[in-house]
């Protein structure tokens, strides 16, 4: 604020405001139905499955445009070669959940059997299947392991700027979300510091342990609108 000659406070008028709104390109417009069932079919991957098999889809809680609509058209080609699908959550493990705490979680982002048309099978309860080659043990959720099947569907991240299949949310969820909170323990427990190094290395043994279809790797612009749909395998995630 500056002052007159007489040292008193000069009133600055302010310039004129003026309303205006953000500017960006039209809404991605991209048909998750058929972006998703040309990836199956292009990969064949349902192709081993036989009929009767039990097969695990892991999902999580963090919000994920068209997330429902792409389970509804995973379940549905499962169940098209006999298999029988169920839902299994894959929520992060900071925190113990009940089976309840865990069924509103998904229910909230619209996740429920009757909208997916598949049964939702929750526990905390947790498989030990082994240790990693630098001694971290492996956990796994027990429905999961004993699934004929996994699939796992989430968001593929990038994690400190840096490009690497191994920070991805795929490999994060296989580890977090399908380990619950024994694998966070033990991750953080062989060195904080190595956190990320950890992650991929339990996801890289769960994949390689575990009868491990397929992850469903889906990106999103910065609008949280679904831009790609791409299947991973286990070879992609090793």
């Amino acid at each position: 604020m500056s002052t007159n000659k007489n040292n008193l406070p000069r009133i600055i008028a302010l310039p004129p405001f003026f309303k205006g709104k953000q500017l960006r390109e039209n809404k991605y417009s991209l048909d998750v139905r058929a972006e998703l069932i040309v990836e199956i079919d292009a990969l064949e991957v349902l192709m081993r499955i036989i009929p009767g098999q039990k097969i695990a889809v892991a999902v999580t809680n963090q919000g994920m445009s068209n997330l429902v609509e792409m389970l509804k058209v995973l379940i549905a080609r499962l169940r098209s070669v006999g298999a029988e699908p169920f839902i299994v959550p894959a929520i992060s493990g900071v925190q113990r959940l009940s089976a309840d705490e865990q069924r509103l979680a998904l229910e909230t982002i619209g996740i429920t059997e009757r909208a997916i048309g598949a049964p939702i099978y929750l526990t905390m309860e947790t498989i030990l299947i082994g240790e990693t080659p630098q001694g971290i043990p492996v956990f796994i959720d027990r429905y999961a392991y004993e699934a004929d099947g996994i699939i796992v569907v989430n968001r593929r991240k990038l994690h400190g700027g840096v490009s690497s299949d191994y920070k991805s949310g795929l490999m994060r969820m296989i580890t977090i979300g399908l380990g619950k909170q024994s694998s966070v323990s033990m991750c953080r427990s062989y060195g904080s510091t190595q956190i990320t190094e950890n992650i991929a290395e339990v996801a890289r043994f769960i994949v390689k342990a575990t009868n491990f279809l397929f992850g469903v790797a889906v990106s999103e612009n910065p609008y949280q609108e679904t831009t790609h749909i791409k299947l991973v395998t286990s070879q992609g995630l090793s």
